[in-house]
């Protein structure tokens, strides 16, 4: 038995554990070599396209090429982003992307999007499916639908606590499934995918790997003195809780960073492998590729904000966000003491030399919290938006010296004069000096940072090769097949008179030495070897089969990926086709209050000619109080049974563990009461359902928009999982909705466009209330009070706290009223009206859906991307 005490004094038992992989981010080649030689056990890197990172350097099917047959001969995997969603008319040119991936022997590619995973797994089926963390799983039922759906690794959303990891863990283990976990990098305030702030202000969806960083912007409270950078959180560093993610014994520990430098992954990747070292009592690395330094130190000086473990010891434990720095913090190493001219003298902690970078900043806080500062405000939001945009005091330090005389580096504890550059505006006595990069570490890391010295770099196809030797009387029968996964793209055979070699075995080593390279065609190949081993065959022999297959394999190979191309397309207009023009018009409201039901009452009272066919209601314990389970579904099925129309049961889109007791109380009262009809918003939450039903063949499932249908193929996907009405995106634009309906699957599936809505900008476990209370100060202190906040611009937004979950949404609403006849005209019958996180009066609910019962555009609202082109 191993047992080690990690640096929380926490003992682990590592004899029946996992050594978790390190999967580190790959920007660009930098950041791939320094992977490779900090100990990295894979990499995740992204294409020119179709990835969440699209304004990284990125790599070209060349590239990775080139970089494949590296890592295998090190022993590192390269995952390939595939984790956006993609519009109808991007199908066809990601099957190109694909069809040259299929030979380039990656480990798998990270998806979020259903279609483009349904897609990937019926036409190239050799390449691993990975579900991203965009796909926003958040529970077990959420992992086993993935498995179910083709998935062999799935990386679960950073909100989730180390004892959620190890349950999920453990009820899957021994399954074909892999659970991934991040350990380190930035953090978003949303649920990753589940972020519509970027799309909604800019038509840059974070889903669509074009983020406008929102939740970096500083913001202004309105209805309480206050601003700061409400939604901007501290970065991931478990390090210091490694051992509660082992203990999990989880698969693989993620490192975010695609838009970092090879300094970040260098450091990242060594303080993980370092610290994996420690628990394990061993060197855990591929090929021992370990590099001790302080790396907690060196941390400082890669990108990195205030350091937080997130939730990974349990909900909050501790605040997650700096309200006062939405950027890379250094170290502080003293405060102006003196100023002379240009020049500055500093007490500095920390050593120095030419080079090091350094930024200098006023010791005042930037933000203010009513909780913690009062009524009297301090700090500006013009200093904060300064910091935002990075227009602070910060320089390569050049000329700086002691007592005169000049230095080129100095030990900690050194009073240093430091000559401050001419563009760098004059600080004052008092402000902090931080240390925010170190020439030491970057000479370290240039070296790593380019390929092994001993590294031969040529692009090269991966292929396997299975050799086969049979004795056929007096004759010896070598054949070889050429494949892609379980394909056969070649064979070729020699028979050739029967002779025993004068060491067993050698055939094998000579097949696997001589064939492991084919140069001429450009193939990396696995090698493996049956039948008899007791036979020689002459090398001259060897040499001619190998020409032979230089000569035949590009041929091979070129006719197989047009099969794949062909193939693909063909599947892709497989049962597609144009929906007609909609003959009716059918409405669905979306509520999660009861007090709706006596306002839409009147409205129906009034509007008789208002196709109302169901009420959708998603139950939350923030508006139904001490409610029994029957005494909420009770009035919702006599409100349905009066207008002869159908209720439908909304699932939350965030399910945690502790959710589903009540979750499972509110269902089965539900179906007591008569209810079959479910509206899922994502994977997850249909396994929920088939858990908490049984098998049923009487339900009726639609899907929340957050189950993304963005193209025909992900329309597909939903029917499959059960579906029969499907919303659409609200982050969707105009011409991919009409390309997407032009080329509908001809099943039975109906799209569902959402006519209006209070786009929830963030849904987000974190708490801007724990922030400005400097900790969670508990429900009865907070209220869970909604903030009023305003960005630089002027527009307003809301900060909502239902529970201990945010929802944030604008002061504009979303709408398509006034394209409702458009829609129509593309074959869209179902509409929805969602009354959702905002309180509406009667007054205001029933003046909207009198606006879109008469097609007219309503009046403070907006139309997201309908009208202009999502990124």
């Amino acid at each position: 038995m191993t047992i080690v005490e990690n640096a929380s004094n926490h003992s682990v038992d590592t004899s029946t554990l996992r050594v978790p992989e390190i999967l580190a981010p790959a920007g660009g080649r930098e950041q791939f070599f320094a992977a490779l030689q900090s100990g990295a056990d894979a990499v995740y890197l992204g294409l020119k396209q179709f990835n969440a990172r699209g304004r990284a350097e990125n790599f070209t099917l060349e590239d990775l090429r080139e970089l494949a047959p590296l890592a295998r001969r090190y022993g590192m995997k390269i995952l390939v982003t595939l984790n956006i969603l993609l519009k109808e008319d991007e199908l066809p040119r990601l099957r190109l992307e694909l069809a040259e991936l299929q030979w380039i022997g990656i480990h798998a590619v990270i998806v979020q999007d259903l279609g483009v995973a349904r897609f990937i797994r019926e036409n190239f089926p050799t390449i691993r499916l990975h579900a991203s963390t965009q796909l926003a799983v958040h529970n077990l039922a959420g992992v086993l639908a993935a498995i179910d759906f083709g998935f062999k690794r799935v990386v679960v959303a950073r909100e989730l606590t180390a004892q959620e990891l190890r349950k999920i863990q453990t009820a899957v283990e021994g399954q074909a499934v892999e659970v991934e976990a991040f350990c380190h990098g930035s953090l978003c305030y949303s649920y990753s995918g589940l972020c519509f702030f970027s799309g909604a202000e800019d038509a840059r969806s974070g889903n669509r790997g074009e983020c406008a960083y929102t939740c970096r912007k500083p913001y202004k409270i309105l209805n309480e003195p206050g601003h700061g950078f409400l939604f901007s959180m501290k970065d991931l560093n478990t390090s210091k809780d490694l051992s509660k993610l082992v203990e999990a014994n989880v698969h693989t520990l993620k490192i975010e960073g695609r838009k970092k430098d090879a300094q970040y992954v260098a450091t990242s990747v060594g303080l993980y492998r370092q610290e994996l070292n420690r628990i394990f009592g061993r060197e855990t690395g591929p090929g021992g590729r370990s590099i001790e330094r302080d790396y907690q130190h060196d941390m400082s000086f890669s990108f990195h904000r205030e350091m937080t473990s997130l939730f990974v010891n349990g909900r909050y434990h501790e605040n997650v966000i700096d309200l006062n720095n939405p950027t890379h913090k250094g170290l502080l190493i003293g405060t102006i003491e003196k100023i002379k001219g240009r020049i500055i003298e500093v007490m500095s902690t920390q050593a120095l030399e030419r080079f090091d970078g350094l930024r200098i900043e006023s010791r005042d806080s930037l933000y203010h919290a009513l909780p913690q500062h009062g009524d009297k405000v301090q700090g500006n939001m013009r200093n904060a938006q300064k910091k935002y945009k990075n227009n602070v005091s910060q320089f390569s330090l050049r000329e700086f010296s002691l007592k005169g005389r000049r230095l080129n580096q100095c030990n900690a504890h050194t009073r240093v004069e430091i000559e401050l550059p001419n563009e760098i505006e004059m600080p004052s006595i008092g402000d902090a000096v931080y240390k925010i990069r170190s020439n030491e570490l970057k000479r370290h890391t240039e070296n790593l940072s380019k390929a092994p010295a001993d590294a031969r770099i040529r692009a090269l196809r991966s292929i396997d090769l299975a050799f086969h030797s049979e004795q056929v009387g007096d004759a010896l029968h070598l054949r070889v097949e050429a494949f892609l996964g379980k394909d056969s793209i070649l064979k070729d055979e020699l028979v050739l008179p029967y002779q025993l070699a004068k060491k067993a075995g050698s055939l094998a080593t000579d097949i696997i030495e001589s064939f492991s390279l084919l140069g001429d065609a450009a193939c990396d190949c696995a090698v493996s070897f049956q039948g008899s081993e007791e036979a020689f065959v002459p090398r001259s022999v060897l040499k001619e089969l190998k020409q032979r297959l230089n000569l035949n394999l590009p041929d091979a190979i070129a006719a197989a990926t047009a099969r794949s191309i062909e193939s693909s397309l063909v599947h892709l207009n497989q049962d597609r086709g144009m929906l007609p023009q909609a003959a009716a018009e059918r409405f669905a409201i979306k509520i999660d209050r009861l007090e709706y039901l006596d306002a839409i009452d009147s409205f129906l009272q009034n509007r008789r000619d208002f196709a109302l066919t169901e009420i959708v209601f998603e139950p939350k314990r923030a508006f139904l109080g001490k409610l029994a389970p029957k005494e909420i579904f009770a009035p919702l099925f006599d409100f349905v049974h009066k207008h002869g129309i159908s209720l439908r049961f909304a699932f939350p889109t965030v399910l945690r563990a502790w959710d589903e007791v009540m979750l499972k109380a509110w269902v089965k009262s539900f179906m007591e009461l008569g209810g079959t009809a479910f509206e899922i918003g994502n994977i997850g939450a249909k396994a929920l359902l088939s858990n908490f039903t049984g098998p049923r063949d009487d339900l009726d499932i639609s899907s929340d928009f957050t189950l993304y249908v963005l193209n025909s193929e992900a329309a597909v996907a939903a029917e499959e999982l059960g579906v029969k009405t499907a919303a659409l995106s609200i982050e969707d634009d105009r011409s991919s909705l009409e390309a997407k309906l032009e080329h509908w699957p001809k099943g039975s599936l109906k799209p569902q466009v959402i006519l209006y809505k209070d786009t929830p900008l963030f849904i987000a476990e974190a708490c801007s209330l724990t922030a400005l209370h400097g900790g969670c100060p508990t429900a009865a202190v907070c209220g869970y009070r909604t903030l009023e906040i305003e960005n630089d611009e002027g527009e307003r937004f809301f900060v909502a706290h239902e529970s201990c979950k945010s929802i944030v949404y604008g002061a504009k609403a979303f709408s398509l009223s006034q394209h409702r006849r458009e829609l129509a005209a593309f074959g869209v019958e179902d509409f929805r009206v969602d009354f959702l996180t905002r309180e509406y009066s009667k007054e205001q609910l029933i003046a909207v859906l009198a606006q879109i019962a008469s097609v007219e555009t309503i009046r403070e609202t907006h139309s997201a991307n309908y009208e202009r082109s999502l990124l």
